[in-house]
């Protein structure tokens, strides 16, 4: 009797989606376990300085969820170097790290103008911009020294929470840009303030979808308008009259206390 040469695959064992801090809001407000976009590739978190950031490497074209999660991994980042810098660890470490799985520096030109930078406006190295994130003392970075005081750890005083919110998000095979504003609250006060941004995301040779536009700004507030120059004139010219009226008024009333006809 002739028996088969081929043996039974084993059972495959299923795999849970791994925890993920997808949505910009402290982990406590979440539940334990969220599903993550199809494109993450989970990795240890043991040997990562900041746990939740982990770089997104979409599967195929990069789509709104990828973003979504980048976006997320952007926000766990940043309160996740506060809290390094809070409980004492090495910080600079850690937001080195957070721009290694983010930021597209070594891997492509990178495009970036923070919202606080004055004198440098433009972050062209991984070196000028980790000076802006850690702060030029941190980074013993004389060129922005008084520019930089560290955006990540907020001064010294860190970020418990960043809320994206999305205007628009365009996705254009290995690329994507994204256009909105954030809602950053002070770790130390309680204040909330509000920036506006456009980011630009591309697919690098390792597969991870990394930052190569950050462009970042206050919302703009008018000044108040000067008054035209015929307003000027008009308002000098009716004060000019008020004066003439009163003065005149005055005169008649000195007469017997009383004004001629």
């Amino acid at each position: 009797r002739r028996t088969s040469s081929r043996i039974a695959p084993a059972p495959q064992k299923r795999i849970s989606p791994a925890p993920m801090l997808f949505a910009m809001r402290p982990a406590s407000k979440l539940p334990q376990r969220v599903g993550i976009a199809r494109a993450v590739r989970v990795l240890s978190t043991s040997a990562r300085p900041v746990p939740s950031c982990v770089g997104v490497s979409p599967r195929g074209d990069i789509t709104s969820e990828d973003v979504v999660a980048a976006q997320a991994a952007w926000s766990n980042a940043i309160t996740g170097i506060t809290k390094v810098y809070q409980e004492g660890g090495d910080f600079v470490a850690a937001a080195g790290y957070c721009a290694g799985e983010l930021y597209g520096y070594g891997h492509s030109n990178v495009l970036f103008k923070p919202t606080r930078a004055t004198n440098n406006p433009f972050r062209p190295t991984g070196e000028d911009a980790m000076a802006y994130f850690v702060g030029a003392e941190a980074m013993k970075n004389d060129k922005f020294k008084g520019e930089d005081g560290g955006f990540a750890i907020n001064g010294g005083q860190g970020w418990s929470e960043v809320v994206f919110r999305n205007h628009q998000i365009d996705c254009n095979g290995n690329t994507a840009i994204a256009m909105g504003d954030y809602l950053f609250t002070n770790a130390t006060t309680g204040d909330v303030g509000r920036v506006e941004y456009t980011f630009g995301y591309k697919k690098n040779d390792d597969g991870k979808m990394r930052i190569f536009l950050h462009h970042s700004s206050m919302p703009y507030e008018p000044a108040a308008a000067a008054p035209a120059n015929d307003s000027v004139e008009e308002a000098l010219s009716m004060w000019a009259e008020s004066i003439a009226k009163q003065e005149d008024a005055l005169a008649r009333f000195k007469i017997g206390g009383m004004s001629k006809p």
